[in-house]
């Protein structure tokens, strides 16, 4: 049975590496995701009314990976672990959310595994309804650029466009002295100094049928894509890219890596 919580500005509901034993529904409010990294707390997303927040913890049985804290007065319900699952099993909706955020987990790590991240579909499907595509329906030869957006990173791959010739297309970090590779060699990498912003395979760009897709891979401190923030630590692991230009910020509220991602 889920119990109702008020929450004020400013109260940390929970902590990064507390028990994750149970899950909130947001009714109003909102709370931000924060990331204990280093001495910093980085914020890396946020939660709003009709999201739930804690979910993957239970789930996958592991302790708090980040902090959540209120920003704004609101409240909640709060369902205990077998509660949740409980409530899984009854919410058609809510259990298909879940398996797709799994099953997207699972395909990652296999692809990385099997050294060969999310192929490219056969061949493009076509648009739902036969109609005039939408913003997100994109050709298979349309040109995708990256351009660097901030002065440190443009410093680092150049202040040009980069054309991305293949997908999947994986942007990560540059290996530290003993440190041990990714599963899978990103396409762009990019150097990074301690406390590391970006993971050594950070996000993905690939293809899905006529949709492309920004796929977080499990980064420590998330992606933002179009001021939607995805990762292990909030509600999706992925976002759809739309034609014309996308904001893609790698590391957390802050970052220097931030990219405009445009899409003829």
């Amino acid at each position: 049975m889920a119990n109702p919580m008020r929450f004020k500005a400013g109260e940390v509901l929970f902590r990064q590496r507390d028990a994750s034993d149970c899950v909130l529904w947001v009714r109003h409010g909102e709370i931000e995701v924060l990331r204990e990294h280093g001495d910093a707390s980085i914020r890396i997303g946020q939660v709003r009314g009709g999201e739930w927040l804690g979910e993957m913890g239970v789930i996958e049985s592991r302790p708090r990976s980040a902090t959540a804290r209120a920003s704004t007065d609101g409240a909640a319900e709060v369902l205990g672990a077998q509660d949740f699952l409980d409530r899984v099993s009854r919410d058609a909706a809510l259990a298909r959310d879940l398996i797709q955020r799994l099953s997207v987990r699972l395909r990652t790590i296999e692809d990385k595994i099997a050294g060969d991240l999310l192929p490219e579909a056969a061949g493009p499907a076509s648009a739902a309804g036969g109609g005039v595509p939408s913003d997100d329906m994109i050709p298979g030869d349309a040109p995708i650029t990256l351009i660097a957006q901030s002065d440190v990173l443009r410093a680092r791959i150049g202040g040009g466009p980069l054309p991305i010739k293949r997908l999947p297309f994986v942007v990560g970090r540059a290996l530290a002295s003993g440190e041990a590779p990714p599963l899978r060699q990103p396409d762009l990498c990019i150097d990074d100094q301690e406390p590391f912003r970006l993971s050594r395979d950070h996000f993905m760009i690939t293809r899905q049928q006529n949709r492309l897709l920004v796929t977080d891979l499990g980064s420590t401190l998330g992606t933002v894509v179009n001021g939607q923030a995805i990762g292990q630590n909030v509600m999706r692991d992925t976002a759809l890219l739309r034609r014309g230009d996308n904001h893609v910020v790698a590391g957390g509220e802050g970052a220097p890596f931030d990219f405009a991602v445009s899409v003829a």
